[in-house]
């Protein structure tokens, strides 16, 4: 990751994948061990829904005052902690993305079962969610960019590179 960049997209692919491949090994583990898989149901859309908005709320008053129309000028702890979290958004609905992913596809063979054929929709459902989660992220990295041209109050350049800290 370069700062100036933040967290690109290619990232959040690989750990879509990679959580994916390691979530699907676990399950295949559990069942042969004799564990049932486990239950996704609406609960987990909650979450998903809560954090999607609070990101993009807390993205959406950083990028007013960058852009000169906020009239209370946020701490650059709250611009930064703000960053971080739009980031770990991204990240972190990747990686949920490849969990619930691997949840529906465990349950694809047996879609003929109504409960199976519930599961497997709960789990696109979450998916797709998480998703939504992760563009969220990066779409609140986005908003936290300095605008070109500004000069930061510290003078150490932060804002010739891009994002909202050094």
């Amino acid at each position: 990751m370069n700062p100036a960049e933040g967290v690109r997209p290619s990232a959040g692919l690989v750990v879509a994948v990679l959580a994916g491949m390691a979530s699907w090994l676990l399950l295949q583990v559990a069942r042969s061990l004799g564990a049932n898989y486990p239950v996704i149901s609406w609960i987990g859309v909650v979450p998903l829904v809560a954090v999607t908005l609070l990101v993009l709320g807390m993205c959406w008053q950083i990028r007013r005052y960058a852009r000169g129309k906020g009239t209370a000028r946020p701490t650059p702890q709250r611009g930064r902690g703000t960053l971080v979290g739009a980031q770990a958004a991204a990240l972190g609905g990747a990686a949920l993305v490849g969990w619930y992913t691997a949840n529906a596809l465990v349950h694809l063979p047996h879609a003929d079962v109504p409960s199976e054929r519930l599961q497997l929709g709960w789990g696109l459902l979450h998916a797709a969610l998480a998703l939504a989660l992760s563009v969220s992220g990066y779409v609140g990295q986005a908003w936290c960019r300095v605008p070109p041209g500004e000069d930061d109050d510290d003078g150490d350049g932060a804002a010739e590179r891009g994002l909202a800290y050094g």
